[in-house]
């Protein structure tokens, strides 16, 4: 586990040396996001559910992981007012929160832990969970947070005109079916480009955080609440709710897992605070090195 997340934080560090050598800029970095939202992370969620359905009803995973989100996001938010951080800081704040690291990190974690099975609830709980949350209700959350006005078909295009949801959609759509093997190979290889262009991507957005005490402790209150009371929260409705071996144990590590580097990626299309979510993302990421391992010894 500590080989894959040294191998992303290499990454992200090539994204961080090729802006200060000027490799690449700073505004450089829309170009990437805009490939990643539009292309190879849609790629990579239509693959995964087309190439691995859901074979078994999982959906106590799916509930554990909505109501855990709900609970952590109204928190993120209140923690937002209550530090007085802008809007478009909160909105990162929440994101940061609720969106782990689940796909670029969970599944080879949980394919590797428990196999197979782990793997197929790591893809229910992504993709019918942590998802369908962020790409609905978190879409229409983060549109009100960057937005001075904003109407009802506003928030309705902000979420039909998401890729990623789109890949999830026909994913399920077309599963059933035969595609043709040059087809399913093109969106595999174009999905594979996902993980090292978000890592590079956070590497090119990371700078020196803002001085005041207000941001710091929004970046401590992002990693506190994604590695800590978002499992912990996990674990205690898992057990009030039945799930047992592999099913409750994924449920838990995943909901452990640092923040996501989508949240980036939608910080940077919503015009959100980039700077304090690629902060969240690194730290949470580096010190998940400890928290994982302890989670892994709870569960």
């Amino acid at each position: 586990m500590s080989k894959i997340l040294i191998t992303l934080i290499l990454i992200s560090l090539l994204g961080f040396i090729s802006k200060k050598y000027k490799i690449f800029r700073e505004e450089d970095r829309e170009i990437f996001s805009k490939f990643v939202y539009t292309f190879s992370l849609p790629a990579l969620v239509f693959y995964s559910i087309y190439s691995n359905p859901p074979q078994i009803s999982l959906d106590k995973v799916v509930l554990v992981e909505w109501i855990v989100s709900t609970v952590i996001g109204i928190l993120a938010l209140l923690i937002g007012f209550v530090l007085n951080l802008n809007k478009k800081t909160i909105g990162s704040l929440f994101l940061v929160s609720i969106g782990g690291n689940v796909t670029f990190l969970g599944y080879p974690i949980m394919e590797k832990l428990y196999g197979n099975q782990g793997l197929t609830v790591a893809i229910i709980y992504d993709q019918l969970g942590m998802c369908l949350f962020i790409y609905t209700i978190g879409i229409i959350l983060i549109s009100l947070l960057s937005a001075q006005k904003i109407n009802f078909n506003f928030i309705v295009k902000k979420v039909l005109n998401n890729p990623p949801l789109w890949g999830l959609i026909l994913g399920f759509i077309f599963s059933p079916y035969k595609l043709p093997d040059f087809l399913i190979d093109s969106l595999s290889i174009l999905g594979k480009a996902t993980t090292p262009l978000m890592m590079f991507l956070l590497g090119l957005s990371f700078s020196r955080p803002q001085k005041n005490n207000r941001s710091t402790l929004g970046i401590f209150s992002g990693i506190t609440l994604k590695l800590l009371l978002f499992p912990f929260l996990a674990l205690i409705l898992s057990r009030v709710l039945g799930l047992s071996d592999v099913p409750y144990k994924v449920t838990v590590l995943e909901s452990a897992m640092p923040s996501m580097l989508t949240a980036l990626v939608l910080a940077l299309q919503f015009d959100l605070d980039t700077i304090f979510a690629s902060h969240v993302i690194v730290y949470s990421t580096l010190i998940s090195l400890i928290t994982l391992n302890l989670w892994i010894g709870v569960v």
